[in-house]
Order: C-alpha cells, then sequence, then structure tokens
C-alpha cells in the first residue's frame, strides 16, 4: 500500500465524507492522481488539472477502466474557467492546498466558481492561522495562511454562499508540524534559490523523502488507520485550532459579478513573487 502523508489522509477523510455524488468533477491542484481515483467512486467522470511534470505519467499508470472515466489536463483553472458553460459546467470542484499560494487568491476563487454549474459544490482545503507561519511555509512556497473570518469573506464576493469551514484533524494534525518541520530544516538549503513558482509547482508528492515513499510504512498509515482518528477529530471542527481549513460551499445561482475588494489581510513574512498561475496540490508530510 503506498504511503500518504497523514495530513493528506485527514483531509481526504473530511473531503470524501462531505462531497457527496454526481455526473462529473473537477479536481484542481491534482498531483498524482490520489484523489481524484477516490473521487470516481462518487461521480461518473472527472478532469484532474495540474502542472506537474509527472501528471501525464501518473496517468498512464491507472486501469484503463479508471483513464476511461477520468481525463487529465496540464492548464491552469483560468484555462478551464474560460471553457466552462453550462453544458459544460462541473458538479463539483475539489481545490486542496492550492490557494495560499496564488497570488490573486481572489481571482482564483471566481474562477474556480466559473467553472461550476449554479449550485455546484466546491471543497477547498488551506492552511489555517498565520500564527503557525513557519519555516515549512517557506520552503512549500506558500503566500499566506488564512483566518477563518477572511476566507469566509472571501468566498462570498467570489460569488459562493452556505460556506463551512471546519477545523481538520486536530490534534493530530499539529503533532504533526513537528516532522514536517524537522523536514523543511533539511530542505531548506536545497531549495534557497529556488523561485516562489518553483517552489510551488515541486511542493507535492514529489518532497516526500524517496526512502519514505518506497517503505513499507503505508501498511500502518493509511486510509484505514486513519479513519477512526479523523472520526474523533470531527468533535473539534468547530473550534478553531487545527493548522488547516476544509471548506464546504455552493456556488451562488445568482452571478454577483465583480465584487469590490475590501478585504484586507496581513502578508506573510517573505517576499511575494510574480502572481502564479500554476494550480498545485500540495501535499504535506
Amino acid at each position: 500500500m503506498a504511503y500518504r502523508p497523514p495530513r493528506f489522509l485527514f483531509r481526504r477523510y473530511e473531503i470524501l465524507r462531505s462531497i457527496g455524488a454526481g455526473r462529473r468533477f473537477l479536481e484542481v491542484g491534482a498531483a498524482d492522481l490520489s484523489l481524484s481515483i477516490d473521487l470516481l467512486d462518487r461521480f461518473d467522470e472527472g478532469l484532474a488539472i495540474d502542472l506537474c511534470d509527472d501528471l501525464e505519467e501518473s496517468y498512464a499508470r491507472l486501469p484503463r477502466e479508471l483513464r476511461a472515466r477520468l481525463a487529465v489536463r496540464r492548464v491552469d483553472v483560468e484555462t478551464v474557467a474560460r471553457e466552462a458553460t453550462n453544458h459544460a459546467a462541473f458538479d463539483a470542484v475539489v481545490c486542496c492546498e492550492v490557494l495560499e499560494h496564488v497570488e490573486d487568491d481572489r481571482g482564483f476563487l471566481r474562477a474556480l466558481r466559473a467553472c461550476l454549474a449554479p449550485g455546484g459544490r466546491l471543497a477547498l482545503s488551506v492552511p489555517s492561522r498565520m500564527k503557525y507561519w513557519s519555516r515549512h511555509d517557506e520552503v512549500v512556497g506558500h503566500l499566506r495562511r488564512y483566518e477563518k473570518h477572511e476566507l469566509k469573506q472571501l468566498l462570498e464576493e467570489a460569488g459562493f454562499e452556505a460556506v463551512d469551514i471546519r477545523s481538520y484533524g486536530f490534534p493530530w494534525v499539529n503533532v504533526l508540524r513537528i516532522p514536517r518541520l524537522l523536514l523543511a530544516k533539511r530542505q531548506e538549503r536545497e531549495r534557497a534559490s529556488w523561485s516562489q513558482r518553483e517552489q510551488t509547482i515541486r511542493s507535492n508528492h514529489q518532497q516526500i523523502p524517496e526512502r519514505l515513499a518506497s517503505s513499507r510504512i503505508g501498511l500502518i498509515v493509511n486510509s484505514f488507520t486513519v479513519a477512526p482518528l479523523a472520526f474523533l477529530s470531527r468533535a473539534f471542527g468547530s473550534f478553531d485550532w487545527s493548522d488547516g481549513y476544509v471548506v464546504l460551499a455552493r456556488a451562488s445561482r445568482v452571478d454577483h459579478g465583480e465584487a469590490p475588494h475590501t478585504a484586507t489581510r496581513e502578508s506573510a513574512p517573505r517576499t511575494s513573487a510574480a502572481p502564479i498561475a500554476s494550480t498545485r496540490t500540495v501535499v504535506n508530510a
């Protein structure tokens, strides 16, 4: 059984139990397609997009029956949004650990909204609370972490309603900050010369050390063993204690047009890079 980082598994648990079912989904920042494969259990077909250089390689390894129902494209979400019509819109959009990498997060959320049919569902995950900012955020190319109130406002301005923001994985993901910080310290020197864009594109499954990725730890840390812990952590979902949020929302049936940019945010303690078109899932170790 392939190793998946525990934080990914906690996030996966929340999304799969809440996303519902439908005809067609879009995953933005699909990386190695792990979550897209799970989503095919709930949807008839899907599209997975990313800019990582091994997307087609991951797709080629899928069984033929899955490839028949899942398409992949190395494009950004703005491209998909421009192509979306009422006929081609998606029933659900899933976007994990991407928004914090994008300079124009408001525009990015509007693009996600444009991909959805009216009333369509959004499942989004982001790192939470600027008080948790660390070396790890810098190494993987984060521009910010989110506070709950500002994230809700951003989503509503972008045309989403029924916004439900939950903390996930507490206390387990908070404990896992320790090995993530150790990993970041180990990677800091290697990545010091990387641009923010390169940090973003490579902050996915490729950042997991090869020795760990190919080990048998996946027999111990997997979706089955994490599920009971994830179930217990749901008792803390309304408390703002975790270092990650999962967001569920619906695309408004009313066109909100261009909402004013009224929200303000404390910038992350790093130099901001140029706007990023990349859509990238960060699978945190």
